[in-house]
């Protein structure tokens, strides 16, 4: 079942799913690649939380020039 992989596990079966692939790879890129996809969001830290909504608007298509201003590390 395609919930219950890891996003690591996502990548290797969903690489030529685009653009599924290339969200796969930024969740992975931000240290989350042993979430599942399955995961309720509310089992999720505030860090992971955080991250995820960072991905998504990182993965928005451009609408002229952003600034992000991210006040803890």
């Amino acid at each position: 079942d395609v919930l219950a992989m890891s996003v690591e596990e996502a990548q290797d079966f969903l690489h030529d799913v685009q653009p599924a692939a290339r969200v796969l790879d930024l969740l992975a890129d931000i240290g989350l690649g042993y979430l599942t996809l399955g995961q309720s969001a509310t089992t999720l830290s505030g860090g992971e939380a955080q991250r995820i909504k960072l991905v998504s608007e990182l993965h928005r298509a451009p609408r002229g020039h952003s600034l992000y201003l991210l006040d803890e590390p």
